[in-house]
């Protein structure tokens, strides 16, 4: 080899020990970055110059050493089961924060606000009960009613709000999302455009690109994969959405009636994002995601006790064909509960709670103002029959008393609940109390006369009092109305009711709050698996950078000798 052959040599031998050093540089200054990946040196032969040949081998003559590439150390599978677990943590994280806040607008941790103004009212009943001519009691039933139904409104308006949050963090984690979308494109340009020449590796552009991964991952579930050219496309939820060329962004239409949004596919003529009434295992991979927790624990609409069907009871029923025929429309709806309702934290809370809120006022309007079906027919305004949805006549039915809870949307109180009609319903958010009775509350338990006039204070028209109307009152607090939904057979008192359904939420959220914390704790095993791999080591970098700086030294001195030699020759030339 020529001296000057030789100087290329060493000369090769301090650029690429140089740029090793450079790249340890750059390990060790981000050792606490968080998302940087390690980058690791490969070094390589230059080609050979063939001077001749051999009996076995060529002969050839070497031109150094090359910094042939700086990788990223990453694992694909690792990054992918990562953002698996961390997209279920995620998922049920979300859901736990759900159930919490829930338990807030109850007030039952610490004020016990709702289930004290039951528990006055039920002790106020039992006072009534002890004198119902007594005019104090009578008030005091009737403003204890108030107040109750005044915290029942409280507490279901305030799930309102919070599903109403729900619905806007919905908005905002689309917007981030297609924001993430968006990054991760332009960031693919950058990388494609750097690394067209091969020369140059974008690997700081890459840790950016793998953070935003990494957090689209606990947001939806995710697939990914880099083409040949170095750029990374993502599929959200099973449809493409970073491409070579385009970002195939979220879109959301919003309901007219509830103005709840819906997540979409705009370019997929508005097609659902989510299949939400597919259940949630972990089997069928259906629990990824904080934007699938939010769409299922905001649900579809503003939950009331029409959204839990009510088993038939066979006594009600004339014969076994219409029990069976009842039964079997009770095991359809049931279904649609388990497919629509329950999945929801939030409209199933709400259906929960508004059905023993019904349960209270209708059965107190009954026992204070009885309905009596008569054998007439109801007509309507021109005078033709009134009929049922199954075309059947509707017979009038008369009172003898006053409502203590009305319906806002309805005047006459004998009209039948349908549940196709919200006005008609005794729901949370379409109850008053009677203002006849705010002013002149002696007309609770008033009894008709026959010349039309009333009864005042718990009287019968003759004059004595009605102890039996305030015994069933009392009475009402002691039956077993109903069960806390179509799943659980088990019938509760309002007060047992209450607790259960109080009690059932505590222990969903802590189910979310274990499946959270196993989820959690897997994520992190497997990142920290993950860091072994493309963390920075601060001994090993310490010792790469021993490594490269004495191969920057033996080719420093490498160096000097050819040159020493060649000035020497050319001395001697001279």
């Amino acid at each position: 080899m020529s001296l000057m052959g030789a100087l290329h040599v060493g000369n090769s031998g301090l650029q690429t020990s140089s740029n090793a050093l450079n790249t340890t540089g750059h390990n060790l200054s981000n050792v606490g970055t968080i998302g940087y990946t390690r980058q690791q040196v490969l070094q390589g032969n230059r080609r050979y110059n063939k001077i001749g040949e051999s009996y076995i081998s060529m002969q050839q003559v070497g031109l150094g050493v090359d910094y042939t590439k700086v990788r990223q150390v990453r694992d694909v599978f690792l990054d992918t089961s990562y953002r698996r677990e961390a997209g279920r943590a995620g998922f049920y994280t979300t859901s736990y924060e759900a159930s919490q806040e829930v338990f807030v607008f109850l007030g039952e941790m610490e004020e016990v606000q709702f289930q004290d103004s039951l528990q006055k009212m039920q002790d106020v009943a039992q006072e009534l009960k002890n004198a119902p001519a007594d005019a104090t009691n009578q008030g005091l039933f009737v403003s204890k009613a108030a107040s109750f139904l005044e915290r029942a409104e409280a507490v279901y308006n305030g799930l309102c709000s919070y599903q109403d949050n729900l619905n806007g963090q919905i908005k905002d984690m689309v917007d981030k999302i297609n924001k993430y979308g968006d990054q991760i494109y332009e960031l693919n340009q950058k990388i494609v455009a750097i690394e067209a020449g091969g020369i140059e590796s974008a690997n700081d552009y890459r840790d950016v690109r793998n953070q935003l991964l990494d957090e689209l991952g606990t947001m939806a579930s995710i697939s990914f994969e880099e083409n040949i050219y170095g750029a990374v496309l993502v599929q959200v939820e099973g449809r493409d959405f970073v491409k070579q060329s385009y970002v195939n962004h979220m879109g959301t239409t919003q309901d007219a009636q509830t103005g709840f949004y819906n997540v979409v596919w705009p370019r997929d003529e508005n097609n659902a994002v989510f299949n939400l009434q597919q259940k949630v295992s972990m089997e069928h991979g259906t629990d990824i995601g904080s934007l699938k927790a939010l769409l299922l624990a905001r649900g579809d609409r503003r939950g009331t006790y029409a959204d839990l069907p009510v088993r038939p009871v066979r006594e009600d029923y004339a014969d076994d064909t219409e029990y069976s025929k009842a039964l079997y429309e009770y095991n359809e709806a049931k279904d649609i509960y388990n497919r629509d309702v329950a999945p929801s934290l939030m409209v199933n809370t709400m259906a929960e709670f508004d059905r023993l809120i019904h349960d209270i006022v209708t059965s107190i309007n009954e026992v204070l103002n009885p309905r009596t079906v008569t054998n007439e027919v109801k007509l309507d305004d021109n005078g033709n029959p009134v009929l049922d949805k199954d075309g059947n006549p509707v017979m009038v039915t008369k009172v003898s008393g006053f409502d203590l809870f009305l319906r806002k949307g309805v005047d006459d109180v004998t009209t039948e609940e349908d549940p196709d009609s919200p006005p008609t319903l005794y729901t949370v958010s379409n109850l008053k109390i009677n203002p006849l009775l705010l002013q002149q509350y002696t007309y609770l338990g008033a009894t008709k006369c026959e010349d039309g006039s009333y009864t005042t204070g718990f009287r019968k028209p003759d004059g004595s009092e009605n102890q039996e109307m305030a015994d069933a009152l009392v009475a009402l607090f002691g039956k077993e109305f109903a069960p806390l939904n179509p799943n659980n057979e088990t019938k509760y008192t309002y007060m047992e009711y209450y607790n259960n359904f109080v009690g059932s939420l505590g222990t969903l959220g802590s189910v979310y709050e274990g499946m959270a914390s196993n989820e959690m704790q897997a994520a992190e095993s497997i990142d920290a698996s993950r860091q072994q791999l493309v963390g920075v080591s601060d001994s090993e970098e310490l010792t790469n950078m021993i490594k490269f700086q004495n191969a920057y030294n033996a080719s420093s001195r490498y160096f000097n000798v050819i040159n020493e030699m060649l000035a020497h020759v050319i001395e001697r030339l001279g």
